[in-house]
């Protein structure tokens, strides 16, 4: 059975379901509260998120040969409470002055799957300003400070706040804005080009001190969607890469001077008719310059891309949409002088982008990875939607590293990091959600997670499938 909650976690969560709602992502509802006086206005809200997880079988017991007292059962809750003030006065010439400022606190209530128990923190969200207009169709957007960003879909810079660690909310990850950020945008019809350097909000567990600098071109158009291209480098940064023997031969400051072009290609409708038919491409290459252990200095040549399609039913029953997407990030071939173990940088962006698995995530974290995902969202009717999602991970290269180490083991040709077979993991997800209103939105999900055969391999204790009840309650006010 799976652990339940002990009676302080329960009544915890408890009242903290009366006090707070959990946050839909309607963004057109009226605020909760709003000033204007002349040509300007404060508008003022709070955001706030209620989860409880269950697991059984958390990563696959494979946590069994280095920590053998870490409990496979846990059931665990996690709070976040963001009020929030945007504001924004009209200069005169189609230009507006613009901010916004929040404050977000986050608790996990018990140990989540990384065993940081009762973790929490209170910090600025977004602390922002910028001004905006536009001129003879020309639009323009100078923007600095705390604030989220995406690039693209979000396959490699989105997640510009670290959550968990002592921090908490590390299974629904409030956090998003970039701790320091510099966006310059200009527009002209369909087009937005942009410039921008990203910072991101790091924990003092996980700080890397990365500096991300680039260019991105963007079309854009209503119902039908978007493509883009960008380049982008990385002046500075200490996070390290996982060498030939990691975790004995890291790479330190491996992403320092990283080079990166990433396109991405996202339409509906672009084939006559068919006009529900939505096509995804996405690619990125990566070059550098990596300085092994022994001093060697050798090139880094990384590669990943995704392939997607989608259709929308809409005259069928529950009007249901079918996606299939599949992707591939390169991992560090063995035996060669050249790098390849891709970077995936700060991804994200939800299940249905960057997260394959809502178990599977917290591993695979995009290198060295091979996904297929399948997924039927069916609409039961305008307040419930269900979703159904199959994702089969797969290493890339074998005897390389897969996550950062993991699965170091001695065999008879000497120490070997990664998997012996490509076969990872299996994952079924069920989700349901029900919109009470657009604001207050309720959200339940089943995820099983069944090892592939290079797991099995690697974990002479045994495996044991993940399984993962969740709920939520999320409110936008």
């Amino acid at each position: 059975m799976l652990r339940t909650p002990t009676r302080r976690t329960a009544l915890t969560l408890a009242l903290a379901a009366l006090a707070f709602s959990q946050a839909s992502q309607a963004q057109q509802t009226p605020p909760a509260w709003s000033w204007q006086s002349g040509e300007s206005s404060l508008e003022a809200g709070i955001d706030a998120n209620l989860f409880y997880y269950s697991m059984s079988g958390t990563w696959w017991n494979l946590a069994a040969s280095s920590a053998p007292s870490f409990d496979k059962k846990r059931g665990f809750g996690e709070l976040w409470v963001q009020p929030k003030l945007n504001g924004r006065s009209k200069l005169g010439g189609g230009a507006e002055l613009y901010g916004a400022l929040s404050v977000g606190a986050s608790q996990t209530l018990d140990a989540d799957a990384f065993d940081y128990k009762d973790q929490g923190a209170v910090r600025f969200g977004s602390a922002m300003v910028g001004l905006r207009g536009q001129s003879e169709g020309l639009r323009y957007d100078l923007s600095i400070g705390r604030q989220p960003y995406t690039l693209g879909t979000g396959m490699l810079l989105t997640a510009g706040s670290a959550n968990g660690f002592s921090w908490g909310a590390g299974a629904s990850t409030p956090r998003k804005v970039w701790g320091r950020s510099l966006l310059a945008k200009a527009g002209y019809g369909e087009f937005t080009g942009t410039a921008f350097s990203l910072e991101p909000d790091e924990a003092p567990e996980a700080r890397t001190d990365t500096r991300v600098q680039g260019l991105a071109l963007e079309w854009a158009r209503p119902k039908m969607g978007k493509a883009g291209l960008s380049w982008f480098t990385v002046p500075r940064s200490t996070s390290i890469y996982p060498g030939d023997l990691a975790p004995l031969a890291f790479i330190e400051n491996g992403r320092k001077d990283l080079d990166t072009w990433h396109g991405w290609a996202d339409i509906t409708g672009l084939v006559p008719g068919i006009p529900t038919l939505g096509l995804r491409a996405e690619f990125a290459q990566q070059r550098n310059t990596i300085t092994r252990a022994n001093g060697r200095r050798d090139p880094m040549r990384a590669e990943a891309w995704l392939l997607g399609a989608s259709w929308w039913g809409q005259t069928l029953p529950f009007a249901p949409k079918f996606s299939y997407h599949v992707a591939r990030f390169s991992g560090d071939k063995p035996g060669t002088q050249t790098y390849e173990r891709f970077d995936p940088m700060f991804w994200g962006n939800g299940l249905d982008n960057w997260w394959f698995g809502a178990n599977g995530a917290y591993s695979w974290l995009n290198a060295n990875l091979r996904a297929q995902r399948f997924i039927i969202d069916a609409y039961l009717s305008q307040q419930d939607i269900v979703q159904l999602q199959y994702v089969r991970a797969s290493a890339d290269q074998l005897n390389s590293a897969v996550q950062f180490g993991q699965g170091v083991r001695f065999t008879n040709t000497g120490l070997l990091v990664g998997v012996p077979h490509k076969k990872l993991s299996n994952e079924l997800y069920l989700q349901y959600v029900h919109l009470f209103t657009p604001k207050l939105v309720l959200t339940a999900f089943a995820a099983r997670n069944m090892p592939g055969a290079g797991l099995k391999a690697i974990a002479p204790q045994g495996t044991s499938n993940w399984t993962t009840l969740g709920l939520g309650l999320t409110a936008s006010y």
